[in-house]
């Protein structure tokens, strides 16, 4: 069973984050508010860095639990928590724990480093010019 809902993870991860695929969101999601959030708070990432992409780290399954470390990476190319576009490249750990029953998330936990985020994307960044380029 270990393998299958390891398998389920990596399907949501090819499905929804990376295929972008929002209506397929209630096929993985029991429960009606996860599906509603999940929906949202993709929909933000999506419109925020287009070329956003989730890579899968590490999975461990025990039980009817999955938890997934995961890396996303993305260019901030539209605007994003009221920021504005900074074509700034980011890279942002998560970990999350799916609950599984009958093949399908029945709980879901997530924990995103957003503050390293929020730093990447407002963060004044120091342009220094070569030593020895003086005349």
């Amino acid at each position: 069973m270990s393998e299958e809902n390891k398998a389920l993870v990596r399907r949501y991860y090819e499905r929804v984050l990376n295929g972008r695929d929002l209506d397929a969101v209630e096929e993985f999601f029991a429960d009606e508010r996860i599906v509603a959030g999940v929906r949202s708070g993709c929909f933000a990432y999506f419109r925020g860095f287009p070329d956003l992409h989730t890579s899968i780290d590490q999975l461990i399954a025990e039980g009817d639990a999955v938890f997934c470390r995961s890396t996303t990476t993305g260019t901030h190319d539209g605007e994003f928590k009221g920021i504005p576009p900074t074509g700034r490249n980011v890279s942002v750990e998560s970990a999350e724990v799916f609950t599984i029953r009958d093949g399908r998330f029945t709980g879901y936990w997530c924990l995103a480093n957003v503050a390293g985020l929020m730093r990447q994307l407002t963060e004044e960044r120091v342009v220094t010019e070569p030593v020895g380029t003086g005349t």
